[in-house]
């Protein structure tokens, strides 16, 4: 196989799903690099890519791993074994291993350019934030888009696809990272497709509008949403919008799922990876309380966990940790119970790992911890 016949693979795919019309990409993210969610065939597939001397020709990074950059989790074995293949394979493939839910991070993502992204809560963040384009691709197809320099034209890379056919009233206020998850989740379920208008949702800080994201394009197959006065182009958006449905969201929508909980034995923040800011706010909640008297467990990326070295964390009973997750590391598997602001980690945890998840809002999985 040479790098035309990847061209062809893609070409192929698109006969199938946009009547052969391919668009070219600036940059591709790609998913299904944990050997946890891959398993073997997914070593032996990219391997082989590998072998063949294929390269990406767009800038391509990389999903979290099964296995953390600084080793906090200890995960070894079979695991730490195909995840070092892995990631010998996407190096020799020219991918950028930065092992992350985020690129957008440090990705400049233009408006209206063309991207093939796999990573759902990405996508739907660059869509929504930015009014980048891409489409909710597989895995795979994110990369061999990436070595081909093209995608197949589905509709969400066209302006006619992203008409708007939902119209949300959100009557809640400015909303905190779970509740812009619930309302995201609450979208998604009711709905499972289409794209949503927004009325009236503000956002309390960034780590709001990621779990928004993240939250929405799990529980559906939606990937893309208008917010008035925040998604760019929105009024040229809801201009071309043929409303189907509507739909309110109150206060009271939202307080049906924030319960009294139980105990959990951890607590999660950081699916997607937490932003610097969330983590210097964890560091000075606990620091005024001493150490937790439960596991505080926090994701991020890379970049971040690095500029973060000088924090010692650890001794507050606070396990920072990047390049993975809870979702794609065997690690939670030890616990029982985990409390979480997120819901994309509500869904994926017990599915992939059998453990009960709860939600909770930021600062009550704080007091949680001290319980």
């Amino acid at each position: 196989m040479r790098d035309v016949d990847v061209s062809e693979v893609v070409r192929k795919i698109a006969d199938a799903v946009s009547g052969g019309e391919v668009v070219p990409v600036e940059t591709a993210h790609v998913s299904g690099v944990s050997f946890l969610t891959v398993g073997k065939h997914g070593v032996e597939f990219l391997e082989h890519l590998a072998s063949l001397g294929l390269k990406v020709s767009v800038f391509t990074t990389s999903n979290p791993s099964a296995v953390d950059v600084g080793g906090v989790l200890g995960v070894g074995g079979e695991v730490l074994e195909n995840q070092l293949k892995i990631d010998r394979a996407l190096r020799k493939l020219g991918v950028n291993t930065t092992y992350l839910c985020t690129p957008y991070e440090f990705v400049l993502t233009r408006r209206r350019t063309f991207h093939a992204w796999a990573e759902s809560s990405a996508v739907a963040y660059i869509n929504t934030f930015r009014d980048a384009w891409s489409d909710k691709n597989p895995g795979p197809l994110a990369l061999l888009s990436a070595i081909a320099g093209f995608v197949p034209k589905t509709p969400l890379y066209t302006l006619e696809g992203r008409r708007p056919s939902l119209v949300i009233e959100v009557e809640t206020g400015a909303v905190g990272p779970l509740e812009a998850g619930l309302i995201g989740m609450l979208v998604g379920e009711k709905f499972g497709s289409g794209v949503p208008y927004f009325r009236g949702l503000k956002f309390l800080g960034e780590e709001s509008r990621r779990e928004f994201a993240a939250a929405i394009s799990t529980y559906s197959s939606i990937v893309f949403a208008v917010v008035e006065r925040v998604t760019p182009g929105w009024r040229e958006y809801w201009e071309m919008a043929e409303v189907r449905d509507r739909l309110r969201i109150g206060e009271g929508d939202l307080s049906n799922f924030l319960r009294d909980i139980g105990e959990p034995d951890a607590v999660y923040i950081g699916c997607p990876f937490a932003d610097l800011e969330t983590v210097l706010w964890i560091y000075r909640e606990v620091s005024k309380r001493g150490p937790a008297k439960k596991p505080i467990y926090v994701s991020t990326s890379p970049a971040v966990y690095k500029s973060l070295a000088g924090l010692d964390l650890s001794r507050y009973n606070v396990h920072l940790f990047a390049g993975s997750c809870l979702v794609v590391s065997p690690y939670g598997r030890r616990f029982r119970t985990i409390a979480t602001d997120s819901l994309k980690a509500i869904f994926y945890i017990p599915k992939l790992h059998g453990v009960r998840t709860v939600p909770c809002k930021r600062e009550r999985c704080i007091d949680l911890a001290y319980a």
